[in-house]
């Protein structure tokens, strides 16, 4: 295997990682069979992209942000696909402030940029701070504040602003 990782080492991360990506794919999907579609691309970019895996500091951050990345990509297809059809996820057992935020940012594919919507994932459903998502994207504090900012400019100009997002106006 030309990037480096062994069949045993690939298959040690399969089932290290495989069950936490179906769960995040389902929970911003909706459908199984597109979660397991997910699944399969990230493995696939951890054989291509070995090297670079192995170089991560936490093996968890670089799973957490193709899985989001194939995600909010899986959404924007769909939506080109399947304009009128926004589900409700089949079996992920979401709290309801996750399912909030889930249906938030299918809400918000097509309308805001990569980042923002990268951001929006992490800071509304992962629950991750300002810090930990300005280390985890490589940008400064500041930088996720102005995006946040901007994500609630924008959801509440489209009338899409969860419980959740309100409370923290203040």
């Amino acid at each position: 295997m030309a990037s480096g990782l062994g069949a045993e080492e690939l298959r040690e991360l399969y089932e290290r990682f495989a069950p936490v990506v179906h769960r995040r794919a389902l929970a911003l999907l909706g459908r199984d069979a597109d979660a397991w579609d997910i699944v399969q691309e990230v493995f696939e970019r951890m054989l291509t992209a070995g090297a670079r895996f192995r170089r991560e500091a936490r093996p968890m951050t670089y799973v957490y942000r193709v899985t989001t990345n194939l995600c909010l990509n899986a959404l924007r297809s769909r939506q080109l696909r399947e304009p009128a059809l926004l589900e409700a996820p089949e079996a992920a057992a979401l709290t309801p402030s996750q399912w909030e935020a889930a249906d938030f940012i299918r809400h918000l594919v097509g309308r805001m940029g990569e980042r923002e919507l990268e951001v929006a994932t992490l800071h509304f459903f992962d629950g991750l701070t300002q810090e930990e998502i300005a280390g985890m994207l490589d940008v400064s504090r500041k930088t996720i504040v102005r995006d946040l900012d901007s994500i609630r400019k924008k959801a509440a100009e489209l009338g899409r602003l969860p419980e959740a997002l309100e409370a923290e106006r203040g």
